[in-house]
C-alpha cells in the first residue's frame, strides 16, 4: 500500500507513505531532540520544521517508525514535528516556535499506541504524574499520543487535537521499529492547499 493514511486539515493535507514518495520534500536530519528550525536553516539536525503560510511552497516531511508525526496548523503558519518519547519528555510540544504560529489545529499521525508501547517500570520517571500509564498483568504500557494531546491542550486549551486511529506497531501497513526492528521509515508528508 502506497499511502496507508491520509487526512485533510484546515490548511493542508497530511499523508503517510511507507516509502519516500517521488516528490521534492523539505526535511531535517532527525535526532530525537527538541529543536525546531525554519527552512532557511536546512540542512541541519532538528526534530521540527516551522514555516509561515507566505513562505510555505514545498511539501514538508517527517520520518517515523513508531514516533509521533505532529502537524500543528496555526493562524500564522505550520509546525511539523517528530515527537518520540524523548522529545516529548524534554518539552518539544512546549517550544516557543509553536506559540509563535498561534496554533489552532493539530493532527497526530499514525504512531505507536498504548496497545503496543510496553515500557519498563522506571520509564514513568520521564512522565511523572501522567495519567496515561496502564498495567496489564506484570507489564506496563504508556499512551504516548494521549500524553501529547494532554500537553498540547494544557498549553493551548482551545486547540482542536485529532489522533490518527492507527497503531504503527499493530498495523502491518506501516513500518514499525518496535514490531520488527526495521530500518525503513514512514514518510509523513504535509502539503499546503
Amino acid at each position: 500500500m502506497d499511502i496507508p493514511y491520509s487526512s485533510n486539515l484546515n490548511r493542508g493535507r497530511f499523508e503517510t507513505w511507507t516509502h519516500k514518495p517521488d516528490m521534492f520534500l523539505v526535511h531535517a536530519h532527525q535526532v530525537h531532540g527538541t529543536d525546531i528550525v525554519s527552512m532557511e536553516t536546512l540542512p541541519c539536525e532538528a526534530d521540527g520544521l516551522v514555516v509561515s503560510w507566505e513562505e510555505f511552497e514545498q511539501p514538508l516531511a517527517i520520518k517515523t517508525a513508531d514516533c509521533l508525526p505532529v502537524v500543528i496548523e496555526g493562524e500564522k503558519g505550520v509546525v511539523f514535528l517528530h515527537a518520540g518519547w524523548r522529545g516529548l519528555a524534554h518539552g518539544i510540544l512546549e517550544r516557543p516556535e509553536i506559540a509563535m504560529i498561534k496554533p489552532q489545529r493539530v493532527l497526530i499521525g499514525p504512531c505507536i499506541h498504548e496497545c503496543c508501547f510496553e515500557v519498563s517500570p522506571d520509564f514513568g520517571e520521564n512522565f511523572k504524574g501522567s495519567p496515561f500509564f496502564t498495567k496489564r498483568g506484570d507489564k506496563n504500557y504508556f499512551n504516548l499520543p494521549e500524553e501529547a494531546k494532554r500537553r498540547l491542550r494544557e498549553t493551548f486549551p482551545q486547540l482542536l487535537v485529532e489522533v490518527a486511529p492507527y497503531c504503527t506497531c499493530c498495523n502491518e501497513n506501516f513500518n514499525s521499529y518496535r514490531r520488527n526492528k526495521t530500518t525503513e521509515r514512514n514518510w509523513n508528508i504535509y502539503i499546503k492547499g
